[in-house]
């Protein structure tokens, strides 16, 4: 199974603009995505902020088990996230 990492905060804009687009994408993938939401801001986080280098939010990181398959920073539409989460 695979996780997508989504690295955000409340207060950023286009974190709040990925947000239905991710529920939407993977709504559809439940049986081979599951989604873990990262508030940047939490102190409790930042050993894994640090850990994927996450410089500017959104990011995105697709793992699969301990292996990082793809990254990306900013927004991203419907057919580019669909594309994003089942690429091999």
């Amino acid at each position: 199974m695979r996780t997508l990492l989504k690295f955000e905060a409340d207060w950023c804009g286009p974190c709040q603009q990925l947000k239905p687009i991710v529920n939407d994408v993977l709504g559809a993938h439940t049986d081979s995505v599951t989604l873990r939401t990262i508030d940047v801001d939490d102190p409790e986080n930042m050993p894994l902020v640090q850990a994927h280098g996450v410089r500017a939010i959104p990011t995105l990181v697709l793992i699969e088990g301990d292996e990082i398959l793809r990254t990306h920073r900013g927004v991203l539409g419907r057919a580019e996230l669909e594309d994003f989460v089942t690429a091999a």
